[in-house]
Order: C-alpha cells, then structure tokens, then sequence
C-alpha cells in the first residue's frame, strides 16, 4: 500500500491495460455520457449550419446525373473519387432533401466518434479532448467527404490494432478510404505499412517474412486495384479548370514552404498577422515572413511527435505527414483547412499506436510529453469553439438565408439567373430547384461545371433576360455575386429586392438579388 506521500504514477499510453470491473463499468458510464454529449452538440451545431458551395455540389451531382455511370464519368471535372457522390446517389434520387446529406455525415460523426471513444487504451480525457478539434468542425459539421474518410481510416486503425487484428476488414476500408479522397491516399498507405506489414515487429526480419505471404500480396494487389479505380476516376478531362493557388513567378521551392508555413494557421488558436497571412495569397520571391511561416510548421509537428506514445507511432505519423506534403505540393500547393483534416485523422491514428515494449517512449520526458499533449489538443478544442461561436452567431453562408427569402417571396418558381456561379449550388439545392440558368458557360444546369469555358465574371445581358422571359413567360430573378450598377440595372430593367446577410466563413454566397423593374415588391 503506498504511502500518501508517495509519488503517483503518471498517466501512460497502456498497450494492454488490465481493467477490474468497476473500473470497467465507470468508464463505460463516461463513454456513453461523453458519446451523449458529443452527439446532442454536434445535432445542435448542424441544425445551424448553413450549406455551401462544396457540400451542395456534390448533391447535385449525385442528384442530376441519370445513372451511377454518367456520373462517374463526370467525376474527371470534380476531382474527387467517387465513393462520397455514390453514397449520395440513392437519397437523392429518392428526392429526399438536401438535408439528408447532413444526417449521413452526422451518423458519420457519430460512428468515428465512438470509435475513438471506445478505445480504452488512451486515457478518456485524451479520448474527449480528441473529438472537439478539427474533427468537430471542418468534418462533423461540414457534410463532405473527409468524415467519410476519417470514418474509413480509423475504423482501418482500429481492426488492425484490435487484440485480434482482422487484417481483410481493415485492408476493405483502407481500399474503400482511397476512393474517398486524393488525400487519403497518404495516410492509407502510412497504415497499412505501420499497422499491416510491420506491425510490432522490432526488426526487420518478421516484415521480410511477411513480403513471403500470398495474403500480403493478395491485400496489395486489393489496395492497387483501389489506387487504379481512384486514378481512372479522377482522370481530368481534357477541358478541366482545376482551381488551383498559382502563384505567380513561383518556383517549385516556393510552393513547398509557402505550402508548409500555411499549416500552422489552421492548428494553432490565434493568428500572428505580423508573421501569417493565412487568408491572403502569398507572394515569391520568399520574404522571412514565410520562411518564418514553414519554421513555425515544423517546429509545431516536431513537439507533436515528441509526445507521441512510442517509435511506431512516430513512425506512421512522419510517414503520414510526409506522404501527405508530397501529395500537396504538386497538386493544390497551398494546402486549405478541409485538407489539413487529414493530418488531424492521421494524428489520433498515432495516439492510439500504444509503445511496443515497456522501453518504448516518448522523445520527451513523462512530465513533460502529457502537459504538452494536453496543450496541443487544448488549442485544437479553443480554435473549435471559436469557430463553432462563429457559426451560433453569424451564418456561414448566405445561401440558406437566400433561398428561404426567394420561397418566402414566391419567386423561387421564377426562372432563376446566377452571376457568378458560385452561389447557385446552394441556393437551388436548398429551394429544390433543378436548374438556373449561368451566364458564366451560357447553359443552364444545376451544379458547377469546371472546364475552361467558364467565365465567372461574366454579367448576363438584356437579350439573355428577353429570352428567358419569352421562354418560361416569366420575368426572370437576377441572383449576382457583386452588386450591379446603376447604369447596368437600368440597361437590364432590374431592380435590387433583396440583400442576403453577410457571411463569416464563405463571403462567395453573400448575394444581391434583382428582379424586373416592372414587377410589383414583394
């Protein structure tokens, strides 16, 4: 029996914890209050989140292409595996709303949530901490893709560090995970080559053994044929317009510590405009500001690593990040907040890959890796609540506050115009309207379609408006993403009715909306 002046021990990451009952039965009493919680917060933040242009596209895709083929192939304008739309496909096409797609992610979130709270090799408030970050936020809230993903990867984790590992259900996820995301590629591969082939080996001999195996072939050729399936469907199409942050006189040099120095931003809970311009291109030649920027990134990853639990752990994770970073550099080159999630994912990956021996550590001490664990996931959780303070106050977008004044009004039967694009997604996919017309590629349609002929900035003219106007024998509603003049508005006979409120995330949907000079206010 200790004595009450001797030391406890610290809270350590257990690779095979022993349980007594009541301990047992108390934490399971906190997860399902934790899982509670988490589920009614969440329910309560999606209910107030306003959709946009990201999340609407997909449903419109999923919604308007005729057969599972036809969208597939439309995909190479997306640049997005197709496993997100697929889910999408049968409730749109059970002309279900919008909404629904919230409540797939929100089961999502829910499903993930639990997965990290039911791993009782952490410690629970590491568990808890874990859920209000990144993941909260940019994927529970937001219905796209990277829930799905980070649903994939660690339920992958999970069967592979399971005391029985089921090997063939993790490399089915992993497989499925690659078809969600360009960017989950890098994490899949960092876990099937930690976590699959060399496992808790402590040499080399047993991985080498292994590359022996007919199952270990037959689990790469499954993840090749992922890797096949992904690459033929993001193929891009010969006329894409891949929106991408072109820098000007950049040098591949740039683009890689400009692309490294962004990454703070999103993971630290204050901004440094003296040091970060996290909403501004960046400029090259590189200034000390960005290096400064990329010194910050990797300082901020290096503590992270060095209160991961043990060598493995570190291990995936610089895989991870690095396979990650190689995969960024070429494509977007400035990485955005949604594609961060994916380091975030990888990150709870790592926590739960437990130390291999009882000589496996931390890089720091004990008394030093917990305080900074907690003050790592601290800042994630204070950088959730403002966000999530943010969405309770102002609205995301305007798009939803859009479309209920167009229903509200009566005019959302109206032929509908958009200038620019942008907007249009939202707006129809919350009025359930099938089709707008876009100045922008002088066709009509109902999501975006990126190829080069796309012309944002372009403003409708009067002749457009006359036949819309003979074509529907209707007055046609003018939906503009900038404000049009005086002298335009008298050549096109519209007049301003309606202004959307400001956002404070997605200012591309704060729209002004005209209908003709003619009509009576409504």
């Amino acid at each position: 029996m200790q004595s009450e002046s001797s030391p406890q021990p610290p809270v350590t990451f257990d690779q095979t914890p022993r349980i007594d009952k009541e301990n047992s039965s108390g934490d399971r009493l906190a997860m399902f209050g934790s899982m509670a919680l988490f589920a009614v917060l969440l329910a309560v933040m999606t209910h107030k989140h306003e959709m946009y242009l990201d999340e609407a596209q997909a449903w419109l895709v999923a919604r308007d292409h005729r057969n599972i083929f036809d969208l597939i192939h439309h995909l190479r304008y997306e640049v997005h595996p197709a496993l997100w739309y697929l889910l999408l496909y049968i409730p749109a096409h059970l002309h279900l709303p919008m909404v629904s797609m919230e409540f797939i992610n929100y089961a999502l979130s829910l499903a993930t949530a639990w997965m990290i709270l039911s791993y009782r090799r952490l410690p629970l408030l590491i568990r808890n901490l874990l859920l209000y970050g990144v993941l909260f936020f940019f994927m529970a809230i937001m219905a796209r893709n990277y829930m799905l993903s980070s649903f994939l990867l660690i339920g992958a984790a999970r069967c592979l560090l399971a005391e029985r590992p089921r090997r063939w259900t993790a490399v089915f996820l992993l497989a499925l995970a690659i078809n969600t995301h360009f960017f989950a590629i890098p994490i899949a591969t960092g876990i099937f080559v930690w976590l699959y082939w060399i496992g808790n080996s402590t040499s080399m001999k047993d991985p080498i053994d292994r590359l022996k195996d007919r199952t270990m072939w037959a689990s790469v050729g499954i993840l090749g044929l992922a890797l096949l399936t992904c690459f033929f469907t993001l193929r891009p199409a010969p006329d894409v317009y891949a929106p991408e942050y072109h820098i000007a006189h950049a040098k591949s040099i740039d683009y890689l510590v400009l692309g490294v120095g962004k990454i703070w931003n999103y993971f630290v809970p204050f901004n440094l405009e003296a040091l970060s311009k996290p909403n501004e291109y960046q400029t090259a030649p590189l200034t000390g500001v960005e290096i400064l920027d990329a010194f910050l990134t990797i300082s901020l990853w290096l503590l992270a690593l060095s209160v991961l639990p043990g060598r493995r752990s570190r291990c995936f994770m610089i895989t991870a990040s690095l396979l990650w970073m190689a995969a960024v550099w070429p494509t977007v080159h400035l990485p955005l907040q949604s594609h961060c999630t994916f380091l975030a994912t990888s990150y709870i990956v790592a926590l739960m890959i437990g130390p291999t021996d009882n000589s496996d550590r931390p890089w720091l001490p004990e008394d030093f890796s917990q305080p900074f664990l907690f003050l790592l996931l601290g800042m994630q959780i204070s950088l959730c609540f403002f966000y999530c303070f943010e969405e309770w106050q102002y609205p995301f977008s305007g798009a939803k506050a859009a479309a209920t004044w167009l229903e509200r009004s009566d005019l959302a039967t109206r032929p509908l115009v958009f200038q620019s694009d942008v907007p249009g997604p939202a707006i129809l996919g919350y009025v359930g309207v099938a089709s707008a017309y876009y100045p922008s590629c002088y066709s009509r349609g109902s999501f975006l379609m990126f190829s080069r002929c796309w012309d944002d900035k372009r403003q409708i003219s009067s002749d457009e408006l006359q036949a819309l106007r003979r074509q529907f024998n209707s007055a046609p509603i003018v939906i503009s993403q900038w404000q049009i003049d005086d002298a335009s508005l008298h050549q096109l006979g519209l007049r301003l009715a309606y202004t959307s409120p400001h956002s404070w995330a997605w200012g591309n949907e704060d729209v002004f909306i005209y209908e003709s000079g003619n009509d009576q206010s409504q």
